[in-house]
């Protein structure tokens, strides 16, 4: 269980850019919970994903993952728990080693053994497995490095590398954003299927809001660095798009004014 206690984060404190990013956000993820994120730019999505994942540390509040406060833990030792893809497909991996080489790293950071433990044969064969299954040809191409790769192949592999060692929760930040369409919806499907089949806790960013309410079993929407709507079950299944915007300018008083959000649908 992911626990979010009073989060709050404020950038540029005491400055004319002085912007609260986050403020008292409280949230639950439970077990098997797989939640897609709303908001437009500035709604503090990437702020609280930045918090969970320890790339800085809040003002006030706790992080609370399956027990551990993690509020003040390194990013290094968050990442051991935390898996986390990002829209650029160039993050995440070494672009100079080959794709044998960035799995095995991945491997490695799951378990206390050295990289040698983590390129035996057996091992590499479960990688190779989990490659195939992603039906983009990756398995054939270990000894290629990653910096060769198309987008899509790349976020396929981040993905492999963000989840081989079963992490506590995903998080993922508008991960197929970058990508052209068909590929993006390839690599979604690969992402639903990993969350259902290793039953990932998992925070989903997204700006498509037919997306938001398809994919997983809870939508979250964000303004101003609060939540503002949390709906799952039957509520959700009977919301749609329009649904989502009266509940935008009902609690902000004014209407959604984002080109992405709105086009995107």
């Amino acid at each position: 269980m992911l626990e979010l206690q009073n989060l709050s984060k404020t950038f540029g404190k005491g400055t004319a850019n002085e912007h609260a990013a986050l403020t008292n956000v409280n949230f639950t993820l439970h077990e098997g919970d797989f939640v897609t994120i709303l908001g437009s730019n500035g709604a503090g999505k990437s702020t609280l994903f930045g918090a969970i994942s320890g790339a800085f540390w809040p003002d006030r509040g706790h992080v609370v993952l399956d027990g551990e406060d993690v509020t003040y833990q390194p990013i290094h030792k968050r990442a051991q728990k935390i898996g986390v893809l990002f829209q650029d497909p160039l993050k995440g991996t070494a672009p100079d080693m080959t794709i044998a080489e960035n799995l095995a790293l991945a491997f490695t950071r799951g378990n206390r053994f050295p990289l040698a433990r983590a390129l035996q044969k057996r091992d590499m064969d479960i990688l190779w497995d989990r490659l195939a299954a992603f039906g983009m040809g990756l398995e054939d191409r270990m000894k290629m490095k990653v910096g060769l790769l198309s987008g899509g192949q790349r976020q396929a592999m981040t993905l492999l590398m963000a989840t081989i060692a079963k992490p506590k929760l995903l998080l993922l930040d508008e991960h197929t954003a970058a990508l052209d369409p068909a590929t993006a919806e390839k690599v979604l499907a690969i992402t639903v299927q990993t969350v259902r089949e290793q039953q990932l806790k998992t925070m989903m960013i997204t700006h498509n809001m037919k997306s938001a309410l398809a994919l997983g079993n809870r939508t979250i929407m964000m303004a101003r660095g609060r939540i503002i709507l949390d709906v799952a079950g039957e509520q959700r299944a009977a919301m749609q798009v329009d649904d989502l915007l009266r509940q935008y300018s009902g609690t902000q008083g004014t209407a959604l004014d984002n080109d992405r959000m709105l086009l995107g649908d």
